[in-house]
This record gives C-alpha cells, sequence and structure tokens, in this order.
C-alpha cells in the first residue's frame, strides 16, 4: 500500500474509533510497525493527529485529555492573541464580540478587543496599535461604508499578519489580500419585503439613518419592491442622525408616519430598532393599530422583542459573524502561506423573526 493510502487509511481509523494501536493495525494494514510509526510520525507533523504510547490519537481526543490533564485551574497556553476592532460595545456588536470570543475559546486563542466610537482616526490608531503590539491577526470593522483610499486600508493591505474585515465588504481593488466575513444585509432587506408582501402589504416603505449598513438595505429594498412589481409604492425615507440631547427624533418619525398616511403606506422596514420602538409607540399614540393600521419590520434585532408591540425584526447573525472571522484567523494562523490558498469573502444571511408587529391576530 502506498503512503497516501496509509494515511488515508489512519485518518479513517481515528475519525471512526478516536484512537488506534500500532500493532493490531500494522496487521490489518499489512505493513511493519516502523514503517507505520513514520506515517504517525509525519501525520502528527501536519497536525492531524496526537502520537501516544504505543498509537495514535485524533486532535479532539489529544485536545480532551490534555484539558483533563491540565485542570480547570491551569488554563492551556494560548496558541495565538488575535486583535479585534469594533466600533461599539454598546449595540449590535456585543453579540459580535461573544462569538469571536467563544470562538477564541475553542480554539485556545487570547482575544484583545478595542473600541473605536466610529471614529476613523481612532480605529487607524487602535490597528497600528496592535500590529505593533505583536498579534497573530487582526478583525477590525471600519467605521465608514468604503475601506478603499484610507490610510486604515493601506495598513491592513501592508500589514505582515492576517486581516479579516468584519460587517463590511472589501472592493476587489484590495489587490485580493484582505477577507472578509458581512451580513448580507441586502439579502435581510428583501427577506423583510416579501415578509410584508407576502401579508398582502402593496405600498412599503424604507426608514434608516445614514450608517455603513443603510446602502445595503436601500439595495436590497429597491431590488424586491421591482422583483414584486410594488415600485410604485415604495418611499425611502432618510432619518436624520440625532444629536446629543436633541428631542427631535419624535418629530421626524411624526413626519415620517404622517407622510406614509398621506401616500397609502401601510408598512415599514426600520433601521433601526431604537427607531422602530419609538416609530409604534408614537403610532399607538395617535390611534394607529399595529399591526392592524400599519404593519413594522424592525432591522437588527437588538431591543425589537421588548418594544410594547414585540417588533418582528430581521436579524443579522451576529454571533456567527464573530465566530466565522475568528475562526478564519485562526486557519490564516495555521496556513499563512497555503499554496493556492482561495481568498475568503463570506456574506452571511439574515433571518426574519415574526412576532406581534405584522402578526395578524395575535
Amino acid at each position: 500500500m502506498i503512503a497516501a493510502g496509509r494515511h488515508d487509511a489512519i485518518l479513517r481509523e481515528l475519525e471512526l474509533r478516536g484512537s488506534l494501536e500500532v500493532t493490531p493495525l500494522a496487521g490489518k494494514l499489512k505493513v511493519s510497525t516502523m514503517t507505520l510509526r513514520r506515517d504517525l510520525a509525519e501525520l502528527e507533523a501536519r497536525g492531524l493527529l496526537a502520537r501516544v504510547h504505543g498509537g495514535a490519537v485524533s486532535p479532539a481526543v489529544a485536545a480532551q485529555r490534555e484539558r483533563h490533564e491540565v485542570g480547570a485551574n491551569q488554563p492551556r497556553r494560548p496558541i495565538a492573541t488575535i486583535g479585534m476592532v469594533t466600533p461599539s460595545a454598546s449595540y449590535y456588536y456585543p453579540e459580535v464580540i461573544r462569538g469571536a470570543r467563544d470562538a477564541a475559546r475553542e480554539f485556545n486563542c487570547r482575544l484583545v478587543l478595542g473600541t473605536t466610537n466610529y471614529s476613523e482616526r481612532e480605529e487607524l490608531r487602535q490597528a497600528e496599535r496592535l500590529i505593533r503590539g505583536g498579534v497573530d491577526a487582526l478583525m477590525i470593522t471600519p467605521s465608514g461604508t468604503t475601506l478603499e483610499g484610507t490610510p486604515l486600508h493601506e495598513l491592513l493591505v501592508e500589514a505582515p499578519i492576517p486581516v479579516v474585515v468584519v460587517e463590511r465588504s472589501v472592493d476587489e481593488r484590495s489587490g485580493g489580500r484582505l477577507e472578509s466575513v458581512r451580513s448580507d444585509h441586502a439579502y435581510g432587506a428583501e427577506l423583510a419585503v416579501r415578509h410584508l408582501a407576502e401579508l398582502g402589504h402593496e405600498r412599503i416603505a424604507l426608514a434608516a439613518r445614514e450608517s455603513p449598513t443603510t446602502p445595503w438595505l436601500l439595495d436590497g429594498y429597491e431590488r424586491a419592491m421591482t422583483r414584486l412589481g410594488l415600485a410604485g409604492g415604495s418611499m425611502h425615507q432618510q432619518l436624520p442622525s440625532p444629536s446629543a440631547g436633541d428631542d427631535g427624533t419624535v418629530d421626524v418619525l411624526g413626519r415620517f408616519l404622517d407622510e406614509c398616511l398621506a401616500g397609502g403606506i401601510s408598512a415599514a422596514v426600520m433601521l433601526s430598532d431604537v427607531d422602530a420602538v419609538a416609530f409604534t409607540d408614537l403610532a399607538s399614540e395617535r390611534g394607529i393599530r399595529v399591526p392592524e393600521d400599519f404593519a413594522v419590520v424592525a432591522y437588527d434585532d437588538e431591543i425589537a422583542a421588548l418594544a410594547r408591540v414585540p417588533l418582528t425584526a430581521i436579524a443579522p447573525p451576529k454571533h456567527d459573524l464573530g465566530y466565522a472571522a475568528l475562526r478564519l484567523c485562526v486557519d490564516r494562523i495555521r496556513q499563512p502561506d497555503a499554496a493556492g490558498r482561495a481568498v475568503t469573502r463570506t456574506a452571511m444571511l439574515p433571518v426574519l423573526i415574526e412576532r406581534e408587529s405584522t402578526r395578524l391576530g395575535a
């Protein structure tokens, strides 16, 4: 049997049983124990098994044994330190951070976090600090919609470590080096529109403040309205960003509601949850029933379930996003120069969670 065939047989045995003994397997494969031991040494060097006295165990079994031997009060030394830079740690991103943290625990990595409060200057400083400090990989969410042409983009492209851009798209002009994991927010908007159309709504509005997510939502919203033949009943409202201590949010939402009613709009998709909750409260105060008179789908699903009328919401896969981004970093650390490796740019699909704000008869 050639080496490749023996290696496959060894790995199949470990996958099936978790462990193997050299002498019985050598007899089964009709090779000498010395040949089999050389095979085990080669596969161990590739990280595919761990040799033990008289045989070998799978990496999963080896890790389990190591955890048992080390004990709860003696954590293993991390295999890598991964930096993470997010715009916020108080809205949307806590669940992304938890996903990355869970992956870091699973893969025995140290996670170092920095937040920027959506400051381009601060995100550049944080990225420089982490790279200079010797992290093995970096996950970063830029504050703006466009990364290309910025000092941060130049820093990330030239970084000597793997970089994964989180919850932002990466343009092809990056030269194919940067990788990304993001939510497909255009799909999320389409999901919301299709849900409302299936309920019989033909005039559906989109309301969103300016944010990196908004262009994707607008693209998905317009595409869905056109495909469903409802473009004539569309209305996009760009909500102004509130300033500190501003009491004008209610006035802005009130004007949006007035425009909806004047235009025969009977449903809206709203980014974010905060505005959607305030909007439904305002509608209720005016005697407009949700969902009987007006249906609402919130986008983000951070606090949508806590509204007076629990809101149907589009939930981006925030936890999975953080988990997948960190796992991609680990893969790149383990195989930094894999020949012919494809650049990964992943778009993960949001889901719709139906609640009372669109559910008639609830």
